[in-house]
């Protein structure tokens, strides 16, 4: 059945059970929401075509339906979506007859996952790190074995062998499904600017750090204000470390989970040569009130608000092109027409070639796991699998056939009849295609789609953060395999030792950045280097070292 006779017969239903609804109201007046006339669907904003070609097959699983709960342990997750109420959610429910509730933890993803340990009930699938917590699930035999359903799948023919195999425990199983597993760089993580600001100001250069520090001089000087609210020169993500790490890549340090590479061995990252000079200039910049003083207390959605608002110079973050361009830059462009905020390349300090802002794992970012809790493990699988296919990335990426493409090419890359760009924000949330739903994500079929899509438009229709990857963020993201799997037992000394980091590192990050002066902030460092080595982080190095030697000789 083409997909436009059952969109037609779906809002046939609903204006019917609408009539139905009004007609046994009391008060005619008090219509529910819910029974109001219907947005009209993308599908229906298309010009119509006189004979579309038809659809992929999309048959109802006759198997009973169930529902399972999707996990993000992640506090900064959206998960307001309800499955079904898109056309990308509600092809899958049809197609697997599976709905999927998605869940995050209310506020604080550490105290959330050890409210599942205390408590020994876990979601039914969980998105999380490869980290402690990802081997404290595993050893206390919380996570199912995944080999037999691997076996024969879509995601073992995607992935090499070798890739999977990396990815086993210890004991030979695997217990992660690998999220944007990948063979090519990715990353989110750069600096942007206000380019309207740039430009009133003279255009100057920002390739170095002392251009930058001269430029957020410029903007605190010329006293800019939007609505009455004064501009802030350097704004970062609502996260302290973030603002650090970001900060330490222009200086030519890598934080890897607490350690830097320093002459082939890792070593506490605060030791590392280049951070006590990024930990400075972050100091000055403060004193300087080029930093905004509620940057430690600022929440993520005041961040939005402030870039959304155009009151930010400069800003930098490890979330550019997915929070930035899909969600605040078209409001910040629809109240600024003319203006735009423009990706740049890092900053570099005097000395430094090389700036890894990001860095990529072949084995992707982070793991999907499937719990002991769960009920039809193998087929939550199936949906995942589909989900990490070829055709389950094109349905959540650019939504179902017959919508926004009709056809596809040779490498199986949809053919747009409209760009995603294209859309409007009901639109889109009408489709609910992009990341919404991708429940385990395909990077090498995903971003060759993005790129070869953004090649085929004209250069002022390209994407704005698929251009930024591939021309800026890309360049500087650092290849890290041979920092796979360092994390560390939280139960053994070397996990302890981490844990006891990790609290020290929060507590002195602001500290060092606020110190009243330089001399102040070159104390507070030595300080924490003395109070985390006499927690035993000598035995965190040795964990980390013994596996980074051995994953360098195992990748060459």
């Amino acid at each position: 059945m083409k997909t436009r006779k059952i969109l037609a017969i779906l809002l046939a239903c609903m204006m019917l059970l609408a009539i139905i609804a009004a007609c046994a109201q009391d008060d005619p007046e008090t219509t529910p929401p819910d029974t109001q006339e219907p947005t009209p669907t993308p599908e229906q904003e298309i010009a119509e075509d006189d004979d579309p070609p038809p659809p992929e097959e999309t048959t109802t699983d006759d198997r009973e339906h169930f529902e399972f709960t999707f996990y993000w342990n992640y506090d900064w997750a959206d998960t307001s979506p309800i499955w079904g109420n898109d056309l990308v959610s509600a092809y899958m429910l049809e197609k697997f007859n599976i709905s999927v509730v998605m869940d995050a933890p209310g506020t604080s993803a550490e105290e959330q996952i050890g409210l599942f340990f205390a408590m020994d009930e876990f979601p039914d699938v969980m998105m999380i790190e490869r980290d402690s917590v990802f081997l404290q699930l595993i050893e206390q035999g919380i996570l199912l074995p995944l080999d037999e359903f691997i076996a024969g799948s879509d995601y073992e023919r995607i992935l090499d062998a070798g890739t999977i195999s990396m990815s086993r425990h210890t004991d030979g199983n695997v217990y992660g499904l690998l999220n944007w597993a990948t063979t090519q760089p990715t990353g989110n993580n750069g600096w942007v600017i206000n380019r309207g600001i740039w430009e009133e100001l003279g255009s100057p250069p920002l390739d170095t750090i002392d251009e930058m520090f001269d430029y957020l001089m410029m903007v605190r000087d010329a006293e800019l204000t939007v609505d009455g609210m004064s501009v802030i020169p350097l704004q970062s993500a609502a996260d302290a470390t973030i603002m650090l790490d970001q900060m330490l890549a222009s200086f030519g340090v890598k934080n890897m989970q607490g350690v830097a590479e320093v002459d082939d061995e890792l070593k506490l990252y605060f030791t590392a040569p280049g951070t006590e000079d990024a930990l400075v200039f972050l100091n000055r910049l403060w004193n300087e009130n080029l930093i905004s003083h509620d940057a430690f207390a600022i929440t993520s959605d005041q961040v939005r608000e402030d870039l959304t608002a155009g009151r930010v110079a400069v800003y930098y973050s490890n979330d550019i092109t997915s929070t930035l361009a899909n969600e605040i830059r078209p409001a910040f462009l629809e109240n600024n027409p003319g203006n735009d905020y423009v990706v740049i390349p890092s900053p570099r300090a005097p000395g430094v070639t090389d700036v890894w802002n990001s860095h990529w794992y072949s084995l992707g970012w982070n793991v999907i796991v499937i719990t002991r809790d769960a009920q039809h493990p193998e087929r939550i699988f199936e949906l995942i699998d589909w989900v990490h296919s070829e055709e389950g990335t094109r349905v959540t990426r650019w939504g179902p056939q017959g919508i926004m493409w009709d056809e596809v090419d040779a490498d199986g890359f949809p053919i747009m009849t409209r760009t995603m760009d294209s859309l409007t924000p009901d639109e889109g949330d009408e489709l609910g295609a992009q990341l919404r739903w991708t429940l385990l994500g395909n990077a090498p079929f995903s971003d060759q789609a993005e790129a070869v899509l953004n090649s085929r438009l004209p250069e002022d229709q390209q994407s704005w953060a698929t251009a930024a990857q591939q021309n800026i963020i890309w360049n500087q993201s650092m290849f890290a395999d041979a920092f796979l799997n360092i994390a560390t037992d939280p139960v053994e000394p070397a996990g302890i030792a981490f844990s006891n980091f990790e609290l020290q590192n929060s507590i002195f990050i602001p500290r060092i950045i606020t110190a009243p002066n330089e001399d102040a902030a070159r104390a507070e460092l030595e300080a924490v280097i003395e109070t985390i080595y006499g927690q035993d982080f000598a035995l965190v190095e040795a964990h980390k070292n013994a596996i980074f030697q051995a994953n360098r000789a195992l990748i060459g």
